[in-house]
């Protein structure tokens, strides 16, 4: 902040995605492009979004052996049947699960980067758990990976810790209106992103049933709605972001 003659003037940061950037520009497959015969936050799911030109948006998480696995929620009942938290989980007990009964296993991060070899970019969601070497041996595995990508958090913290081992991550903030089973002061925080100004993030993630922002609130990041689920909702909200991550639909 600047004072000028006696005026406020505040600075705009250097915004580093242009209007051209694949953040902005292409639709975002949710956990992959899958379908009811191709399981979410599969291989095969990725695999499926690359083929057919989507960026993918996957989220991780690090095992209680250090491995960073491709996994979307914090339990493993709902994918695999099993009980307890992925990330309280030992690697070699997670590959001898199978995603929903079928034939696919949780993939490792590494193996996603060598199977997706910058085809198609990468929207990596960086989800809470209690590991501490978390963010650094993620952050490892990601400078040696020479394809697109930038990376994501609901954790400010997780994103000023990223900014600080690879200020040349594009990172977003993920945030939502209505953050269910939070503390209050949690919930303050995830619906108006009261902590950027710490992670400096490059791009805002809001839940599409929060949109429109106000300026305010964004200053004047770029605003990616999650998750669309139909052609309806993502045409509702077209003017209030710059992009969707979806699912269930295939986007115009």
């Amino acid at each position: 902040m600047t004072d000028i003659n006696g005026e406020k003037i505040f600075m705009k940061r250097q915004l580093r995605i242009d209007s051209w950037h694949w953040l902005l520009t292409k639709p975002i497959a949710h956990r992959g492009l899958w379908n009811d015969k191709i399981v979410e936050n599969s291989l095969s799911a990725y695999e499926n979004a690359a083929l057919n030109g989507y960026p993918i948006e996957i989220d991780i998480y690090m095992t209680t052996d250090g491995e960073i696995v491709s996994f979307h929620d914090k339990t493993l009942k709902r994918m695999t049947g099993a009980d307890g938290n992925i990330f309280d989980s030992d690697y070699s007990e997670l590959k001898k699960l199978r995603l929903k009964n079928g034939e696919e296993k949780i993939p490792t991060l590494q193996e996603v980067l060598e199977l997706i070899n910058g085809r198609v970019p990468l929207l990596i969601e960086f989800k809470d758990q209690p590991n501490k070497n978390f963010i650094e041996t993620a952050v490892n595995i990601l400078k040696n990976y020479k394809g697109e990508f930038a990376v994501q958090s609901f954790n400010p913290m997780y994103l000023y810790k990223i900014k600080k081992l690879a200020p040349e991550f594009l990172r977003g903030i993920l945030a939502t209106e209505n953050a269910q089973g939070e503390k209050p002061h949690i919930k303050y925080i995830l619906k108006h992103m009261s902590l950027n100004f710490l992670c400096k993030p490059d791009f805002i993630s809001y839940s599409y049933t929060g949109l429109p922002l106000k300026k305010s609130k964004t200053k004047n990041l770029p605003v990616i709605a999650w998750t669309v689920t139909d052609k309806d909702i993502a045409q509702k909200i077209k003017p209030y972001c710059k992009n969707i991550i979806f699912e269930n639909f295939i986007p115009d």
